[in-house]
């Protein structure tokens, strides 16, 4: 979450070049205010894309911005969204491979990630979604329990008990986690409160022409 809102210095200027019209004042607050919120969510996923392997659709609709009003000089740009699956980063396979003995590579961020042991991508399908999505998987380690399966003896179907271990799915970071790294949040920040500045200014030289 990121808040937006002008420090006392930026208040007194504005009260101070426009006396003459208070009734200007509150207005040209809010309008500078609401234009630096703009910046902040494009400048969130300007820098995002930079870091993680995610799309700016991806990214943008999460993204909510709480305008400034005249009544209430303050702006909220807030992230919605729970954690990612790990197949919507980038992975190797992206599509189920049966018989795969290679570990599937993972990356969430640019230039990191690696192989995760064990972990395998499948479909699975839900009433929710007839057409399934493709995740990445991996046995759990525990509450396992013996299941029968068909195998092949010479000419025969016999039946086999076998350990059967259940899935979890993989996940990544969701979108607000990524709006939140302290790289993320500090370049958000400093891009919104120069582009504040510079409305402000633009605000008030407006006024001032009439």
């Amino acid at each position: 979450m990121i808040k937006i809102s002008l420090n006392q210095e930026q208040i007194e200027r504005a009260e101070r070049m426009l006396s003459h019209v208070p009734d200007a004042i509150p207005k040209a607050m809010a309008n500078a205010i609401n234009r630096a919120a703009d910046t902040a969510k494009t400048e969130a996923s300007r820098k995002i894309r930079k870091i993680y392997y995610i799309k700016h659709k991806e990214v943008i609709e999460t993204i909510r911005i709480y305008g400034a009003k005249e009544t209430d000089l303050n702006a909220v740009v807030i992230s919605k969204g729970e954690r990612r699956a790990l197949s919507k980063f980038k992975i190797t396979p992206k599509k189920p491979q049966p018989g795969r003995r290679k570990p599937v590579i993972a990356r969430v961020k640019r230039g990191g990630g690696g192989p995760i042991s064990y972990a395998f991508v499948a479909k699975v399908q839900h009433h929710y979604q007839p057409k399934g999505h493709i995740g990445v998987f991996k046995r759990a380690s525990d509450n396992t329990k013996r299941v029968k399966i068909p195998v092949r003896v010479g000419d025969k179907i016999r039946e086999k008990k076998v350990k059967e271990l259940p899935i979890q799915q993989l996940y990544g970071p969701s979108v607000p986690q990524m709006m939140n790294n302290p790289e993320v949040k500090e370049w958000v920040e400093e891009k919104a409160s120069e582009r504040l500045e510079q409305r402000l200014e633009h605000e008030i030289n407006r006024i001032l022409r009439r």
